[in-house]
């Protein structure tokens, strides 16, 4: 008895052109390798010069690569006030700061910051609220300029 052997085949622009059985599966694994390539691309928004050199030919390069998600002046302003705050830090004493950076930067706990400091939390909430008043009045400045 005969075995009904199945038969490969791959389109080739309008042809069908039968194949051996391993250069279809070869055939159909690099094209999916391909396709999942692909699609990891478009996940994390990559694209190839190649694209955008075909793509759009009326539109100028710096149009066509330019990232809309990013809002320029929005990114200038922030790094206008985190400027001004690094200013701001510099006005305070040494021990403001260093209550400043330990609380906000460092994340270290107010109960921490007390021991450490050898004074009582009580103490040091005090301290981080004059410091913060006067860190609003050194921004206020900055604003109105």
């Amino acid at each position: 008895m005969k075995k009904d052997k199945k038969n490969y085949y791959l389109f080739i622009g309008d042809k069908k052109v039968d194949v051996a059985e391993e250069i279809y599966k070869e055939y159909w694994s690099e094209t999916n390798r391909e396709n999942y390539l692909k699609r990891l691309d478009r996940q994390n928004k990559l694209s190839y010069f190649s694209e955008l050199a075909i793509e759009e030919k009326d539109r100028a390069f710096e149009e066509r690569v330019a990232d809309k998600t990013i809002d320029i002046e929005k990114l200038v302003a922030v790094k206008m006030q985190i400027e001004a705050l690094n200013k701001a830090l510099n006005k305070l004493s040494p021990e403001e700061r260093e209550i400043i950076q330990a609380l906000f930067f460092d994340e270290v706990p107010q109960r921490d910051l007390a021991k450490k400091l050898n004074i009582s939390q009580g103490a040091v909430f005090r301290r981080k609220e004059k410091t913060l008043k006067k860190l609003k009045i050194f921004l206020e400045d900055w604003k109105e300029k």
